[in-house]
Parts: C-alpha cells; structure tokens; sequence
C-alpha cells in the first residue's frame, strides 16, 4: 500500500476504500473542510442541488448541477470556497450517476489539497466499477496520509473480503470497531463479512451481535407505549425500510410483494435511504401508497418519522447491510418490527420481533441463534421475480463447444479456500472441461491472475479459468448461455445468482450447511423440486457436480423446461406469497392486540383493588 511496507508485494491486493454513506460528524471532521459549517454559508444553487438530490428529484440536481454553471460559479471563488464546492458537487454528481464528472472534480481537488477524505472517495468510485487496482493506489495514499484513521483500516479489510483474504479482513474490521466502538456501521461490516468466514460459528456471530446491541442500541431507547389502535381486523399500515429501492438484487424479490400486496389489507409505505437513485427507484417510488426519503435523517428523526405516520408493522429489509438504518427501530417507532431478505442472520437486536424465513432456511433449533423470533413463511420465505427483461435460452453450450463450462457469478467475497478445493476437484474430474467466474473486478488482469494463481495451487491450468466483470442485466442474464451447470458457494450461498442460473436453465448445484446463509441453496431449488441438486457434504457436492457434467442430454433437457418449472413454483408466485407474508402480518398484529387488552386488564383490575 504506496509506502506501507506492511503491504507490499503480492498483498497490495489487501486494500479497499470504504464503501459510500452519508458523512457523520466524526467524518465530516476528515474532510478536507468542516461539512457541517459550510452547509449554511453554500450558495444558494449547491443548497437546492442537495436538496434535490437528498430529496430524489434527479432532473432537477442535473439542472443546478449544469457544467457550465457550476464552473463559472466556481471561477469566482476563493481557494477554500472553491475546493469546498468542487468536493460537494463530486459528491453530489456521484449520487446523480455523473461518476465519471465526480471522478475529474476529485482528481482537480487533489492537485490543490490532497487530503486523504479525497483519496478515500477517489478509492470508492474506483472499487465499485471494478477497478480495483486503482481503488487499492488511491486507499494506500489516503493511509499513508491518515496511517491513525480506523476507518481506513475497516476499508481496506472490506477489500481483502473481495480478494479471498477473509481471516486478515475480519482482523482489520475488528481492530476499526475497537476503535471506534461507537461506530454501528463499521459493526455492521463486521457481522456481514464474518459470514464470509470458512468455518463460521453461527454462536460466535449471534453473541457478537446481542453484546454490540446490548451496548450501542440497548432497550431502555425503546418506545413503550403506541398509540395504535389495537383492533385485531384493522387495515393495517406496512412499512418497509431499506437502502435498497434501487437496481439491487433486493428488488428481484421485494418488488413482487409490492406488486402484489392486497392494497384493501394493508396500505404500504416505504422508507428508502438510497444513495444512488436510478430509474428502479422511480419505478418503486410509485408502487408504494406513501413513500418516504429518509437518507438525510438522522436515525433518532426517523423513528419519529415512522411513529408519526403510525406504522403498525415496520419491516426491515437490510440487516447488517450497507447503508441500514436498523439502528433507527432501536427506538422502537411501530408496536410490531420484522427483520427480513436482504441479510442472512440476526440483527442482535431485542426491539426487533420477529424475523422472516422457512423451515428449510432455519430448521427448528435455530432459535436459539436469534434475538428475534422465527416466524416461518409455509412456502418459503422468498418470491423471485426477473421483471421484464429475460433473455431467451440458449441450448447447451457443451453441445457446440464439445466440452463443460461450470460457472458462477457469485460475489467474489464468496470464493474462499474452501469452493477453489472444490471447484478444482470437479475441473479435475471433469476432462476439459472450464470455469466461468463474474464477478466486479474480473475485468482486472491482474485479479485475474491472482486467481488463476490459485488455482493452479490445485493444479488447474490458466486456460481453464475465465473471468468476467460486471455487465448491465441483460448482457449478465444472456452471459448464462455460456454456462452448463453452475456452482454455488459456500458457506454463504447465492441467492440472486441461483435464481438467475435457473431462470437461463442453468441447474445449480449447492452444498447446504446448518446456517441459515448456507440453507438457502436448499431453500430456493426445493421450491422447484429439485433437491437433488442439493449436497450434504463437499465430497457429495464434488460427485453431484461430475456426474451431471457427464450427462449431455440431461442438461439439455433440463435447459428447455427450467423457465417453465420456475414460472409455476412457489418461487415465483406472488400473489400466493403476499397472501402468507400478510396472513403472517395479521397474526403478529393479533398478539400485539391480545397483549394490549391483556394488559389494559390488568390495570384496570390493579386499579379497582
């Protein structure tokens, strides 16, 4: 990392900027001027472009955000005034989807202040369109100017995640929380990557949890008392928080329920903290009966926001996700709180009630792993939807190309030590045969070779490993046609990924574990009936995978009919889902009610003695 020799050599991989969120003051404090005392002194135009893009009226940003404009603002200002704008404008185009105009005016600022905040964003936008040699440069310069910064470390340690380098990953984000161990969201990267662990205990990640939510969320924050009416038939207010109302894989599953909610049961609003509106966004925005932008509250205004529209069931769909906000309902702001979809555990946190899943995902005894109450779903507890854009299936690729091609397109903070033994032993098995990876960074030549270097630690040639960067939805869904069978990872399973290999005819073979991010494999292809693509044990997985590479015509067959078979499944239909996730709302609502009158009763008899 630039000078560090600590990270020199094959480990300057181990880097990564943070991941983009919305300034608190400690932050503010590193950037290169005070954030909080220019926002009253900035002109009135860059005070109306954030409005707009706080507010997701993105034509009008553009607008106030004009080139022309901002430049022959810019002329006229003092040096400070001058970074100061350029900074806030970068900041404000990213968000708008100008990353490349954001990239520029960060690199102009650098040749006037190159404060370390600049790097880090510099950094960020580099890692998230893959380019990920850059993104490491950029963070190995910010850490060099900031060596004492934690979140620094915490970035680089999400970095090592997408390199494979867990153990050293985890010992970073643990050493950025015992720094700052005010820090929720650092907290949150922590519990999110310790998933990504080989061995991971699900005990260790449920009590690491509860102890950060005893000490930074405890109960006594909680709001007792609501003044929702407690009739057990009521129509009944839903809200839905999350970061992700955006082109995210959360969409492909919360956007069916949202379209099929029955609006005479329940009305829906949303309470989004997206940092980069797109067109899904707008297209979400309309589907909720009330729709809520709550990026630039604070948490403590958000669970007032929530408390004054009188939300009877708030459901959360992040977790321990980039840019949650579970930390506002440790406040408590509905009588009834879900946790659900979009984080394969726990939130640790006791103000949550009950948490959405299926008896396969958490088989009962899992309880004991969760602060929140299991509320199982009858026929899983997730509903896939493609939307419009599906490309036609191809045949199988082996029946042109005369050999197998095994993929997957999982995130690559999913491939540990543990799926390249695996995947290596089904290439070895499996004469001529080749592995497609997708993932952000393919693209990158370099990574690349890093993990062909891996491979080859398991005797798997160069030439027998592809990889493939990120790709818009339809080039990424058609990608699958060149794909025979897919691999799933593990512990931490796919879930978008498997539905998508599915839905292009691609079987997906997954390894199940005792975790709930390891059942999901199972969870998903038993709503298809086909659970013998499912594993109980690597060596099973590796002679599941073979076997099938063996069988041409099977794949074939498999391909022409998967779309179909998908398309009447449980998996895909949702207005059977909407009626079992609201029939589970109505039940949580009854015990609320019960509880309510249990308790009115009893102050009514303590009272009358």
């Amino acid at each position: 990392m630039g000078q560090n020799s600590k990270y020199r050599g094959r480990s300057r991989y181990n880097r990564k900027t943070k991941s983009p969120s919305r300034p608190n003051a400690a932050e503010a404090r590193k950037r290169p001027l005070d954030y909080d005392a220019w926002k009253v002194s900035m002109p009135r135009w860059l005070k109306e472009a954030n409005a707009a893009v706080e507010d997701g009226r993105i034509e009008e940003a553009t607008l106030l955000l004009e080139e022309k404009s901002v430049q022959k603002s810019l002329s006229s200002q003092s040096r400070s005034s001058r970074i100061f704008m350029m900074y806030k404008v970068a900041l404000l185009v990213c968000q708008i989807g100008q990353v490349q105009r954001a990239e520029d005016l960060y690199q102009d600022i650098l040749k006037i202040n190159p404060h370390p905040a600049i790097y880090s964003e510099l950094a960020t936008i580099y890692q998230h369109s893959g380019r990920l040699n850059e993104a490491i440069h950029y963070l190995g310069m910010a850490m060099e100017k900031a060596p004492n910064e934690p979140m620094l470390w915490g970035n680089l340690g999400t970095s090592l995640m997408r390199l494979g380098q867990t153990e050293k990953a985890i010992e970073l984000l643990r050493k950025t929380t015992e720094k700052r161990p005010d820090n929720n969201p650092a907290y949150s990267n922590l519990f999110l990557y310790m998933h990504c662990l080989p061995e991971v205990d699900q005990s260790s990640v449920f009590e690491e949890s509860r102890r950060w939510a005893q000490r930074n969320l405890p109960q006594r924050l909680a709001k007792t008392s609501h003044r929702n009416v407690p009739d057990p038939e009521r129509k009944l207010r839903i809200g839905y928080v999350s970061p992700d109302f955006r082109s995210h894989s959360v969409t492909y599953f919360f956007e069916p329920l949202l379209d099929a909610h029955h609006r005479d049961i329940v009305e829906v609003y949303g309470y989004g903290n997206v940092m980069h509106y797109d067109a899904t966004t707008d297209r979400l925005k309309n589907k909720f009966d009330y729709y809520r932008n709550i990026r630039p509250l604070d948490d403590k205004a958000v669970a007032e926001l929530i408390e004054n529209d009188s939300i009877d069931i708030l459901v959360d769909l992040a977790g321990h996700s980039a840019n949650s906000r579970i930390y506002a309902m440790a406040y408590k702001p509905a009588p009834v709180q879900v946790t659900w979809l979009g984080y394969p555990d726990t939130t640790g946190m006791s103000q949550i009630d009950y948490r959405l899943t299926d008896e396969i995902a958490d088989p009962p005894g899992s309880e004991k792993f969760y602060a929140e109450e299991l509320f199982y779903l009858p026929e899983g507890f997730l509903c896939y939807g493609p939307g419009e854009m599906m490309p036609a299936v191809a045949q199988s690729p082996c029946q042109t190309k005369g050999s197998i091609t095994f993929g997957s397109f999982n995130n690559s903070t999913k491939i540990n030590s543990v799926v390249i033994e695996m995947w290596s032993r089904i290439l070895r098995s499996t004469p001529g045969s080749s592995l497609l990876l997708k993932f952000r960074s393919g693209g990158d030549d370099e990574i690349r070779e890093m993990y062909v270097e891996r491979f080859a630690e398991h005797g798997i040639s160069p030439d027998r490993i592809a990889t493939c960067s990120w790709l818009p939805p339809p080039a990424h869904l058609e990608l699958y046609n060149r794909v025979d069978i897919a691999l799933d990872t593990f512990p931490y399973n796919g879930t978008t990924t498997t539905c998508q290999a599915l839905l292009m005819g691609v079987p997906v073979i997954s390894l199940v574990g005792n975790h709930h991010m390891s059942r999901v494999g199972r969870s998903i292809l038993s709503r298809l009936g086909l659970e013998f693509f499912v594993a109980s044990t690597p060596d099973e997985y590796v002679a599941k995978a073979v076997a099938l590479a063996s069988k041409p015509d099977a794949l074939s067959k498999i391909r022409s009919t998967m779309r179909m078979r998908m398309a009447v499944s449980p998996l895909c239909n949702k207005d059977k889902f909407a009626e079992n996730i609201e029939q589970a709302y109505r039940k949580m609502w009854h015990r609320w009610c019960a509880d309510q009158h249990s308790s009115k009763s009893e102050k009514e008899l303590v009272v009358s003695k």
